[in-house]
Parts: structure tokens; sequence; C-alpha cells
């Protein structure tokens, strides 16, 4: 009779630890579809970078050299809060998703960015080569 009892109390927290390691792993696996929604919602909604883009393009094929100034400035700052355009308030209230919509946010904004710059780069060079060739 104590061996069966000795043998059930080993039992118990054994169960007690497996449950939680299981609620641990649901935990965690819903924290990362949070954050994985929130990447896949910034592709579709988040827009405007267009600003920051434009600046860094126009003073860019103005002169390359200016152009890089706005570019590295803007593609440091997260994008604002209100430029988000982010679909529904009440996802942006848990943070895991939050933070997967504002970092790929982010990155559109630093992608687009840099790709203005390199459009306007080349509008330069170009420029120059037919300037050069006359």
């Amino acid at each position: 009779m104590v061996s069966s009892l000795c043998a059930a109390q080993e039992v118990e927290p054994v169960a007690v630890l497996a449950s939680n390691e299981v609620k641990l792993a649901s935990e965690i696996q819903s924290l990362q579809f949070m954050y994985a929604r929130g990447q896949m919602d910034a592709k579709v909604h988040y827009k405007k970078y267009r600003a920051a883009r434009n600046v860094t393009f126009l003073s860019s094929v103005i002169a390359p050299y200016l152009g890089i100034i706005p570019a590295v400035m803007s593609s440091r700052k997260a994008p604002k809060l209100e430029n988000l355009d982010f679909p529904n308030v009440e996802l942006m209230k848990s943070a895991d998703y939050t933070r997967g919509y504002e970092d790929q946010a982010l990155k559109i904004k630093q992608k687009k960015l840099w790709k203005s710059w390199g459009i306007a780069f080349g509008v330069n060079v170009a420029a120059m080569v037919l300037i050069a060739n006359r």
C-alpha cells in the first residue's frame, strides 16, 4: 500500500510538468503566429513610406551625395504609429502582432528608400555618361 502511494505521488509531478510544457509550447506557438500575422499584414497594408522615399529620390537626383543623407536618416527610424495603416486596432493590442507589424514595416521602408536612392544614383551615372560622350 505504501509503495503504491509513493508511485502515485511520483507520477503526479511528471504529469503536471508535461501539462505545463504543453501549455508553454502552445503559448509560444500562439506568439509566433501573432508575430507572423503582423508581418503579413504589414506587407499588405503598410504604404506610407512614400514621403521618405520621394525625398530620398528627389534629393539623390539633384545630388547623389546629398541624397544619401535622408536615406540614412529615414531608414534608421521606425515608421510612425500614424503611418502604419494597421488593419485592426484589436490586433495591435497584442505586443507580438505589433512587433511583427512594426519590424516588417521598417524592412519595407528601408528597402524602398535604398531602392529609390539606387535608382536616382543610376540616373545620375547615366546622365554623366551621356554628357561625357557628347
